[in-house]
Parts: C-alpha cells; sequence; structure tokens
C-alpha cells in the first residue's frame, strides 16, 4: 500500500487534500484510482488507512477510514553528520540512511572536504536533500521523514557535541570497533550521531579537536570502506544490537 506525507494543514477531520508532486505522484507515477487504499502520514507521529475518493487534474481528496499504528521508527535517535562528498553521494546516504533508520542528516564541512557549498548553492541543494528523504521515507514505511540540517564547520559542530553519544569513524589502528563501544554502553542512550569524513578522511587537526572534546573514535573495521558506504554500514551495526533486545 503506498505510503504518503502531507502537510498537516491539508489534513481534516475526515479527509485530506492531496496537491502538487504528491498528487502527480499517485495520479502519473503509482497510476492509482478511485476506491484504492493508501497510508497518509502527517510527519508528526500520526498515520491513517485511507481512501482515494476525488481525483482532479491537479489535486485529490482522500477519505480518512481510519488510524493506523506503525512501529518502523528505530528505538533511539540516530544523526548521520558528514562531509558531502562529490556527484550524488551524499544523497545515497540520505536515501539509503533513510531506508536503514537514520532519523536526521548533518552536513558537515570538513578541511578535506571536496564540495564547495555557497549559501544559494547549499540552500537548493538542501531542499532537494530533505526531498530525497521523503521519498525515501514513505518507500520504507517510515512515520517520521528525517530533517536534512544546515551545513556547519566541523569546529563548531564538534564544540556542540555530547561526549559519549557521538561517534567518529576513524580508520587509524588500535581503536575500539563500533561493536565493542555499543557493548560497553551501560544504557541505551537517547540518541547517538556517527560522523563521517569526506573522501580523504579526516584531518589531524580534527581528529585532535575530536579527541579535545571527548568524542568516540571508533572503527568499522579492517577494510576501508567509502564515504557514502560507512554510515550505512554503522547504522545497520546499531540497529543490529539496539533491536535484538
Amino acid at each position: 500500500m503506498p505510503h504518503l506525507f502531507l502537510p498537516s494543514a491539508q489534513f481534516s477531520a475526515d479527509s485530506a487534500q492531496i496537491l502538487g508532486e504528491d498528487h502527480q505522484h499517485i495520479a502519473k507515477v503509482l497510476r492509482m484510482r478511485l476506491g484504492e487504499s493508501l497510508v497518509l502520514l502527517d510527519n508528526q507521529g500520526n498515520a491513517f488507512c485511507a481512501t482515494l475518493t476525488e481525483m482532479g487534474r491537479h489535486s485529490s481528496t482522500a477519505q480518512i477510514d481510519s488510524p493506523l499504528s506503525l512501529a518502523t521508527e528505530p528505538p533511539l535517535r540516530l544523526i548521520v553528520a558528514q562531509a558531502p562528498g562529490k556527484g550524488d553521494r551524499f544523497e545515497q546516504v540520505i536515501q539509503h540512511g533513510t531506508e536503514v533508520g537514520a532519523t536526521a542528516f548533518q552536513p558537515l564541512i570538513t578541511e578535506r572536504g571536496v564540495v564547495a557549498l555557497s549559501a544559494e548553492r547549499e540552500a537548493t541543494k538542501r531542499e532537494r536533500w530533505q526531498h530525497i528523504a521523503k521519498g525515501a521515507a514513505e518507500q520504507s514505511n517510515r512515520l517520521f521523514i528525517p530533517q536534512v540540517f544546515p551545513a556547519i564547520p566541523f569546529r563548531e559542530w564538534a564544540e556542540a557535541q555530547e561526549p559519549n553519544t557521538t561517534l567518529l569513524l576513524h580508520t587509524a589502528p588500535n581503536l575500539p570497533s563500533l561493536a565493542q563501544f555499543l557493548e560497553r554502553l551501560p544504557s541505551l542512550p537517547p540518541s547517538l550521531t556517527l560522523a563521517v569524513g569526506a573522501e580523504g578522511g579526516w584531518s589531524p587537526t580534527e581528529v585532535s579537536q575530536a579527541e579535545k572534546v571527548n568524542l568516540a573514535l571508533v572503527s568499522l573495521g579492517r577494510r576501508i570502506l567509502r564515504t557514502e558506504t560507512a554510515a550505512l554500514v554503522a547504522l545497520s551495526q546499531i540497529l543490529y544490537h539496539v533491536e535484538r533486545r
């Protein structure tokens, strides 16, 4: 059954209006017809079973049939802080990270980052990134759309982090593994943040800054992963650890 996030203003007591790109998606891409069912979500934790009752050229109407309980969100908040890579690499991180269970994405401006974002370009990029997160959340039956925050310099970001809840993924030898870090946690924290560097990794200055503010440096193993792969592997390990309980 298709899932669709709508702005809360488009919901009424017993129906919802489907407008713009959302209408085009169900009409032209999914080719839905009157009487077919779909799941509508308001991105505030509410989901509803609904039935299409009207379809026009520019909008549709769905009758809300009943509330729906979805248990698809991870048991803790998972934030991916990452330096955007070349091409569509950060888009891949957002799309697949949303499917896996990420809660939010924080673009980082790092010393070895290869993507320069002007204010105007960042606004355009972030709009696209948020659109990708919405589509991935609908595809994977999420209850919330992950938020994509404005880009921030690494130092400023690092200084605002809480010790022991932010993990800097690093390839240096003799670091504890992510699995070891998770096993040593006395209890499940409300959130964890994963920091992933650019294609060239973290600079010595950034590693020193992370250690200065007591961020946890952890390894994903012996193999060096691409920047668009590292976060997905880490998210999968964390969710395996916490959801098997």
